[in-house]
């Protein structure tokens, strides 16, 4: 009778332990799961959209990658406006990876400190490249990250949940622009 129980008591303890396993693996994976933290400066609950998480989580990054590619740019471009055009990134985005820090962790949002393995790949491509063909593939590679970025930076000015990133993105949206434009404007006359 004992073993009866103990091993009912084993299964049914299993069987909670799965289905809570199971609630939180739901929520993880759930993109519009919203998080809730605590708002240091007004001191204050706010909960946080899972979107504007991505968002944030997202940008950093990107700035990651920008900052590494632009390194790069400064060492391997060819043309001296990439090269100008590197070194400016490299500027502007260890700026915004650090504005990016301080909002994450007002937000109390665990930014990534190393690019993703899916990113790394076409970072290690233009790795290889050299001369007029690194400036092209730079170039390119940048216009289709800051389109991309546009549309991310767009969406979260529109519909961020959080007033704070709603803001962030609104803010910075312009900046993003001008670099696609210069980004354009170089592409546009190297030969």
């Amino acid at each position: 009778m004992n073993k009866k129980l103990l091993l009912l008591i084993a299964l049914f303890a299993s069987c909670l332990l799965q289905a809570c396993h199971s609630n939180t693996d739901n929520q993880d994976n759930d993109d519009t799961a919203a998080t809730t933290s605590q708002d240091t400066s007004k001191n204050s609950d706010i909960r946080i959209g899972g979107d504007d998480v991505k968002f944030i989580t997202d940008m950093a990054e990107a700035c990651l990658i920008e900052i590494k590619i632009g390194n790069m740019a400064k060492q391997k471009g060819s043309d001296k406006r990439v090269k100008n055009f590197g070194a400016m990134m490299v500027k502007d985005l260890t700026k915004g990876r650090q504005r990016l820090d301080s909002l994450a962790k007002l937000k109390k949002i665990t930014l990534p400190d190393s690019i993703s393995w899916n990113n790394q790949g076409p970072v290690n491509q233009l790795a290889q490249k050299t001369g007029k063909d690194f400036d092209r593939a730079y170039l390119e590679k940048m216009s289709a990250d800051y389109r991309n970025a546009i549309a991310q930076f767009e969406h979260t000015a529109n519909y961020a949940y959080d007033p704070q990133i709603k803001a962030f993105a609104n803010r910075h949206l312009m900046t993003v622009k001008r670099h696609l434009d210069l980004i354009d404007a170089i592409n546009s006359t190297l030969k």
